[in-house]
């Protein structure tokens, strides 16, 4: 049976994680001018050559892909080049998360600069839910679509394209979830996990699917693609989480560059709000400024003030839209604090006898805008997938975060009986569920994840990448960084180690105090470590003067000025605890 453990509302905050520490470096033939701290990382990673470290910095494959090799992107393309040539009008049904939100305005944008008249619809999460409804497509053929596409959705709504096509619309389906064993009757379904392609990778987004639409169609007018849309795969990329390898490695590096220099007035107006610096603008930078104030809209309003903010050419209202996604995501943070004080006070009334694989909280007061915020801080919290269901109706919406041994969508799949909708991700995905249901299917849940982690230690672990001084941070070592980037899942921010770190001053930060801010010192190098969320756990155990054990990523610290670096703090204790 997989491990439990007790806990308490004070202890939830404070589990220890397990630190592996990096082996010694192995027998390798990586170029000698590369820095020890960076072979380690390189080591972790697999690439223990010259040859492998040159295929993953610069892939002998041409990229971006042909994307004919997509099963079903003919058909796709023969159903647009008729709506171009027949001036019809395209609906563009997304999802309104940030991956759908880019994906609808890259196909937007795409179809407008062709002469085609678009019509955008991105539903209201707490009205509408999830994925497309009959009732959208009727909307859109009231307003005279007669081709609906999907952006980010779709690949399971089988009655819904069926009731398109009943009144007069084609769907084409562009979807990277994973897709159930009877599809939609759609004129092309693109997802690169469905057979009878040749597509060699399986991990594009939303946004990198709908790129690869109008890549698509552009290739088949001998036109290049406008330079704009990658910068607006790259934000749906990053958002998603999805792997950060191949052509997912391409469109982010590429994007990233269009948006240090995007022309786009409502990203400027963002930026000035976020105290974004465009000098070193990366992955960390649209992680955790730029697609949180994004996603801000659907989750609390309408995720048609992004998608605005992303395609207006009107300087008054980018800096209008900019306010107000401003204002929601300061309302985002405050709700899902609150939010998640309420999900642990749940899992220690619930699980007070201990932790089981699984954990599943229900609290009408949290809001289904943050509820995926709550699962994955559960997630990450507590080492083990995670579902938050909220609603105090007939019907309930859950979100469920995971752990890489724990392929959550394949559990709702195999408790899909006891559930109105469901799908989603490997490590993120949702469901619709009566009330009724709920206690059998968290009991059915429950043995899904006992026997799937029977044999998992659930301890939350740290895999550190190398253990350094930080003086051995200089030596080039943070160019390399740079040169390893983005980071995000399967090439993650490289973890440090650096022991008996002497703390100089300590602040605490955020409306509550919930941020620490360190200065440290070791052998006379001196730099700031910022701990996000640990403020809490800090409190009353550590003091200036005393010696830490830290473990790490490195960051651009924007507040310090261009080029300035910190230390994120992952966890950290006491030397010689």
């Amino acid at each position: 049976m997989a491990a439990k453990g007790r806990l308490s509302l004070a202890m939830t905050t404070t589990i220890a994680k397990q630190w592996q520490l990096p082996s010694p470096p192995r027998a390798h033939s990586l170029p000698s001018d590369v820095p020890l701290p960076v072979v380690q990382i390189l080591l972790a990673r697999g690439i223990d050559t010259a040859e492998k470290l040159r295929y993953f910095l610069d892939p002998p494959q041409s990229l971006p892909y042909d994307p004919l090799r997509l099963a079903g992107m003919e058909q796709a393309l023969a159903r647009l080049y008729q709506a171009v040539s027949n001036k019809e009008k395209v609906g563009i049904f997304g999802d309104f998360d940030v991956d759908g939100v880019t994906g609808t305005a890259i196909v937007a944008e795409g179809l407008t600069s062709l002469g085609v008249q678009v019509v955008p619809y991105l539903p209201q999460r707490m009205v509408e839910g999830h994925g497309l409804s009959k009732a959208a497509v009727e909307n859109l053929v009231q307003q005279g679509v007669s081709l609906i596409i999907t952006v980010d959705t779709g690949v399971t709504s089988i009655e819904e394209v069926a009731h398109a096509r009943n009144i007069g619309a084609d769907v084409i389906i562009t979807d990277h979830h994973v897709p159930h064993a009877e599809m939609p009757d759609a004129v092309a379904v693109l997802n690169p996990k469905l057979p009878g392609g040749s597509y060699p990778f399986f991990d594009l987004c939303g946004a990198g699917l709908a790129f690869k639409l109008m890549q698509g169609l552009y290739q088949f007018y001998g036109q290049p693609w406008a330079s704009g849309l990658l910068e607006l795969a790259a934000l749906g990329t990053i958002a998603d989480l999805v792997p950060l390898v191949d052509e997912n490695r391409y469109l982010v590096q590429q994007g990233l560059r269009e948006l240090a220099n995007t022309k786009r007035p409502g990203l400027q107006a963002l930026y000035r709000r976020a105290g974004v610096e465009t000098e070193g603008l990366n992955a960390e930078t649209v992680s955790f400024q730029i697609a949180p104030r994004l996603n801000s809209a659907g989750r609390l309003a309408h995720a048609m003030d992004s998608f605005r903010l992303l395609t207006t050419e009107s300087q008054s209202e980018a800096e209008g839209l900019a306010d107000k996604l401003e204002d929601l995501n300061r309302q985002r943070r405050d709700i899902s604090e609150k939010a998640f004080t309420l999900a642990l006070e749940q899992v220690n009334i619930r699980y007070s006898g201990g932790l089981p694989p699984i954990v599943v909280v229900q609290d009408p007061r949290i809001n289904p805008g943050v509820s995926g915020l709550v699962a994955g801080r559960l997630a990450e919290l507590l080492h083990r997938p995670a579902v938050v269901v909220c609603g105090d109706g007939d019907r309930l919406v859950a979100s469920g975060r995971s752990i890489p041994a724990f392929n959550i969508v394949e559990a709702f799949e195999a408790c899909q009986s006891l559930m109105v909708r469901h799908g989603g991700h490997a490590q993120a995905a949702g469901f619709t569920v009566e009330r009724d249901n709920l206690p059998a299917l968290t009991e059915n849940l429950t043995a899904v994840a006992e026997e799937a982690l029977a044999h998992t230690d659930l301890q939350p672990r740290l895999a550190i990448d190398a253990q350094v001084r930080l003086s051995e941070l200089g030596n080039g070592v943070t160019d390399w960084l740079s040169t390893l980037e983005p980071f995000g899942p399967t090439n993650p921010a490289p973890l440090f180690l650096t022991t008996g770190a002497r703390i100089l001053g300590i602040r605490y930060m955020g409306n509550v105090g919930q941020h620490l801010k360190l200065r440290v010192s070791d052998e006379g190098n001196e730099w700031n470590a910022l701990a996000f969320n640990q403020g809490e756990d800090a409190s009353g155990w550590i003091s200036e003067g005393d010696q830490v054990d830290l473990v790490y990523t490195v960051i651009s610290d924007r507040f310090q000025g261009p080029g300035a670096l910190a230390l994120r703090v992952v966890d950290f204790h006491l030397s010689g605890g």
